[in-house]
């Protein structure tokens, strides 16, 4: 896990300065040399220590890929192999920070709010008209600019829910947990589209409120004050879930009292609170879609069919079932398959203004 770059690196980017630091990796802000262009460059330290590591990051550059040109959705710009084979190197568009620092630093008005909600679920619309599931969507993975544009990044645990991949068995370890949906903090490995606008209503809560909406302690405590927001679930709405452990998980879980969002937020917009509940659903199959989200009164202002696409492709294939679990060592040769047929290049040329863009918002409010 070293912070070394490799030289064929540094001969491509001039390093500006470290931007931010995980388990997993490590990400500076540098200056393509050819372009001139402003770019991120992650370090993902030993990407392929496992199938599960090697998998997602696989899917990451391969999802992303096949998503460029959305404004929402932040750009791949290339991939390179590190000295051995252990480490990868990805580029992608260079954003100033993310949405939690913003949260924390109080910077957003209620403009900003829709603004920024408007945008995720224009990004979200794009995602699953292709049959994609995100299952990580949460502030920090939210990247946001001086305009208050933002790009979803991290789509390391997404995957296809194309039927044609035949029978889905779905893990029910996806998602931060303050931002999981119900169903799956019961075990459901059938879940849907759901989980992911399931955590756009937790966002904004956490916009408006100022920190997060749902904060449990472990997953008994989660659950406890999910249902102190939806209120206990009926039978209907349990056996949505389609989880053979929900039935005993809620002997001890049942809220002892139940919470108005109004409580958790003061002073919630009326529309706002309308959003919410549509999205907090219990049974998903009530959720309201990010389609039809785009069109509630409440993002009235920015709501433009012109300017949010579906994607136009149909569902994507990225020459693997996301069923199929292959070997470390398998993923690692499609990855670097991928690379060496110029499927994946430097993107420095991308002209984003072939498509329109919502309304801008600036960080002042205006």
């Amino acid at each position: 896990m070293s912070e070394t770059i490799d030289q064929h690196v540094l001969e491509q980017y001039d390093i500006a300065q470290k931007v931010g630091q995980g388990a997993y990796g490590i990400v500076w802000k540098a200056t393509h040399r050819k372009s001139g262009q402003t770019v991120a460059l992650k370090k993902c330290f030993d990407a392929f220590r496992n199938n599960t590591d090697s998998m997602r990051t696989f899917r990451e550059v391969a999802y992303l890929k096949a998503m460029s040109g959305h404004e929402n959705i932040v750009n791949i710009r290339g991939v390179l192999p590190a000295c051995g084979d252990r480490d990868l190197y990805i580029t992608f568009e260079y954003m100033q920070t993310d949405l939690s620092h913003v949260i924390k630093a109080k910077l957003l008005t209620e403009i900003h709010v829709k603004f920024i909600a408007y945008q995720l679920l224009r990004a979200l619309k794009y995602i699953h008209s292709a049959e994609l599931l995100h299952r990580d969507i949460k502030p920090s993975n939210i990247l946001i600019d001086d305009n208050c544009y933002i790009k979803l990044c991290d789509f390391g645990l997404c995957r296809s829910i194309d039927e044609t991949f035949g029978n889905l068995e779905l893990t029910d370890y996806v998602m931060t947990r303050w931002y999981r949906a119900p169903e799956v903090l019961f075990g459901s490995k059938k879940y849907t589209k759901g989980v992911d606008l399931w955590s756009v209503g937790c966002i904004i809560g956490e916009m408006i409120r100022g920190r997060p909406l749902i904060a449990g302690a472990c997953t008994m405590s989660q659950i406890q004050k999910v249902l102190e927001v939806t209120g206990n679930p009926t039978d209907e709405v349990v056996a949505s879930w389609q989880s053979p452990f929900a039935q005993k998980m809620l002997v001890n879980a049942k809220a002892k009292r139940r919470f108005r969002l109004n409580e958790l937020c003061p002073n919630l917009p009326r529309d706002a609170k309308r959003m919410m509940k549509r999205l907090f659903r219990l049974d998903p199959n009530e959720r309201i879609a990010a389609d039809a989200a785009l069109e509630h009164e409440y993002l009235a202002e920015f709501h433009n069919p012109d300017s949010e696409p579906s994607y136009p492709h149909g569902p994507i294939d990225i020459g693997i079932n996301d069923n199929t679990k292959l070997s470390a060592e398998e993923y690692r040769m499609q990855l670097y398959r991928m690379i060496h047929q110029g499927s994946i290049d430097e993107r420095m040329t991308h002209d984003a203004s072939e498509v329109i863009k919502p309304r801008k918002v600036t960080m002042d409010g205006t």
